[in-house]
């Protein structure tokens, strides 16, 4: 009799399992319920703000099956996030009566955070679900963000990443994107994030292998360059949305588009970057979307010179008005702190350096030239490098237009709704600083830095005044041909030229010889004989008679098979304004012609093409609908593309 007992009592200690009403706290536990606080068919109560987290066992992860779910629509909220804590990713925010359905953890934990009105009792009958522990999902490289930070909508730092990377929604490969992102259903808080290339001559291609959203309020759109509203990409799969009015939030990815996929959009920004925008309701969820984002080579990306990373930072000397523009972020990102000042990273930026050569106050005021142009800026220092920049010293993430800058105001740093104006800089003879200035606005007019306060900037008398310092590709010769120009010499010995394939590492390949002392012009000449496909940079190592060197700043050139070296056109279809970008290898007049499907030539000129990525805005608003032939004639080749018109 007691081993049958003992059987029975073995037997029926089998099928128990541990039922969890909301408890709060963390627990580890592979089988059990987990339900509100009222448990299964009872109601929670008045003001709950209670948090519960749920751990597998080692090498496992939680699950949670959702069975039933009704909690007071706009009172009450369930917030879901993948990890140990509530600081963890943030996998959903829910109300209503649409159910979760089975969230799993990426973590080995999944967080559960409750919150009820006080005012509003009974509560509703909660929720009731199911506790499992299942093997650890594969998880995205990336994944797009539910909230914004505090008040502005960009969800996560920029990436530059040449891939191949992963993206999808927020629940990952195998989940449903979650309801309400980001909170309040509107088009202007759609949650976005930014790629772009880590790489010259490169820009960034996504491909979408899987896409579903549950209706056209559940919307994604792919945007062409580094900023919030930068064009919207056009071509199919996307179609108008319920938003519509011709503005950014027409042109978007919703429904279900499995059957064009793969399909692909590639970025013809001179950034070479694309952006993300989503928003979902909370009527139905579906599996989202599955994506691949890489780099492909082009003719109008990033050149890895400009002074838009940190490492091509521009000395600032003396207190002059500086005029500034910028393509785009560069190919490094840095100078992120999510979720402070500056929130989101880049989007149009420019590095510049200076020194103080007096002790005083520093006042920096960033003018744009147009008045409806939005810039925000941010001072690292003193004495930091571009690799460990730190927390800037002072910082504005303010979202007005017109003037921002360094003097007039008491705070220290301020978000997107403070007023563009920080505390003055105060310096010391000697001290370095590093400011960066970002434009916001997609195509902003340029700005000019004005200097104000008692502080002077440092200033050195260079050895060899530099006028001129280019290079260009001879297709013909597959050569590069290198000149520069001096205005004046002092002791100068040599120039040490140099080339680099990553803008990194670089290595000697001729030296030519400098006029010693003069005041006069001297133009100089060298080739590389022996330049990469691709990206090749250089730069000038001028050496005095003492041995002394000091490096120019570096040049590049994009040197492109015929396979990517193309012409392309967005938007296309268009409109009316369509940007056209084509390279060329050096600086020369090219031919444009624009022939309609009729054979009629509409347009015929010439335009001023520099070396690299070149660009242009054609318009055609005054001719009908219908497909065009725009041709590009170069010295060296040819680009024809088409280009229809809606």
């Amino acid at each position: 009799m007691k081993n049958l007992l003992t059987i029975l009592f073995v037997s029926f200690g089998i099928f128990a399992i541990s039922q969890y009403n909301n408890p709060g706290g963390t627990i580890t536990d592979c089988a059990g319920t987990f339900n509100d606080t009222g448990g299964a068919g009872g109601q929670y109560g008045p003001n709950e703000n209670i948090t519960t987290t749920f751990c597998a066992t080692a090498g496992q992860c939680i699950e949670v099956a959702f069975t039933s779910f009704n909690i007071d629509n706009g009172w009450h909220f369930l917030n879901v996030y993948d990890g140990p804590t509530t600081a963890s990713t943030q996998l959903g925010s829910y109300t209503g009566t649409t159910s979760p359905g089975t969230i799993t953890s990426t973590t080995g934990c999944l967080t559960f955070e409750f919150i009820s009105d006080p005012f509003i009792f009974p509560g509703s009958t909660g929720w009731t679900s199911n506790i499992a522990c299942v093997p650890c999902p594969a998880v995205p490289d990336y994944t797009h963000p539910i909230v914004g930070s505090g008040d502005e909508k960009v969800g996560a730092c920029l990436i530059t990443d040449c891939g191949p990377i992963t993206y999808t929604d927020n629940g990952g490969f195998n989940g449903n994107y979650a309801n309400d992102i980001p909170g309040v259903y509107n088009p202007n808080n759609a949650p976005y994030r930014v790629f772009c290339p880590d790489a010259a001559g490169q820009c960034m291609r996504v491909t979408f292998n899987e896409f579903e959203t549950a209706n056209a309020n559940d919307v994604l759109w792919v945007r062409n360059g580094p900023t919030e509203f930068s064009p919207n990409f056009t071509s199919a799969p996307t179609q108008p949305t319920i938003f519509g009015g011709g503005g950014p939030f027409d042109d978007g990815l919703f429904g279900d588009l499995n059957a064009s996929t793969p399909f692909s959009f590639t970025s013809t920004h001179a950034s070479g970057c694309l952006t993300f925008a989503f928003i979902s309701s909370n009527v139905n969820q579906d599996p989202g979307w599955s994506a691949v984002v890489e780099c492909t080579p082009c003719a109008g990306g990033p050149s890895g010179t400009d002074n838009n990373d940190c490492n091509n930072v521009t000395a600032i000397c003396g207190t002059a008005t500086i005029p500034g523009n910028s393509t785009g972020p560069g190919i490094v990102a840095e100078g992120c702190v999510f979720g402070s000042c500056p929130a989101g990273g880049e989007n149009h930026t420019n590095w510049y350096t200076f020194t103080a050569s007096s002790t005083g106050i520093l006042d920096i005021q960033v003018a744009p030239t147009s008045a409806t142009d939005d810039y925000d800026f941010a001072v690292y220092g003193p004495n930091v490098t571009c690799n460990a920049l730190g927390t800037p010293i002072r910082c504005s993430d303010a979202g007005i237009t017109g003037a921002t800058g360094i003097g007039g105001d008491t705070d220290f740093t301020e978000d997107v709704n403070g007023n563009g104006l920080v505390q003055s800089l105060s310096v010391t003879a000697g001290e370095t600083y590093i400011l960066v200035v970002d434009e916001w606005t997609p195509t902003g007019a340029g700005y000019d830095l004005i200097f104000g306060g008692s502080a002077l900037l440092d200033c050195s008398v260079l050895p060899v005044e530099l006028s001129e310092f280019n290079v260009g590709y001879v297709p013909e010769e597959n050569v590069v041909d290198l000149n520069w120009i001096t205005e004046s010499e002092r002791n100068n010995d040599r120039f040490e030229v140099e080339r680099s394939t990553d803008g990194v590492n670089f290595e000697v390949i001729n030296i030519v010889r400098g006029a010693g002392t003069t005041e006069n012009e001297n133009h100089y000449y060298t080739l590389d004989q022996n330049p990469s496909l691709g990206v090749n940079y250089y730069r000038l190592n001028q050496f005095d008679i003492d041995g002394n060197g000091k490096y120019t700043e570096v040049r590049a050139v994009n040197i492109l098979d015929d396979m990517y070296d193309l012409i392309s056109a967005f938007p296309n279809p268009s409109t009316g304004i369509t940007e056209v970008i084509f390279n060329s290898y050096k600086k020369e007049n090219v031919k444009l012609n624009v022939i309609s499907s009729d054979g009629r030539t509409i347009v015929d000129s010439k335009l001023e093409a520099s070396p690299g990525g070149n660009r242009f805005k054609l318009d055609l608003s005054d001719y009908q609908k219908g497909l065009y032939f725009i041709t590009i004639t170069t010295a060296e080749k040819t680009y024809t593309t088409k280009l229809t018109k809606k």
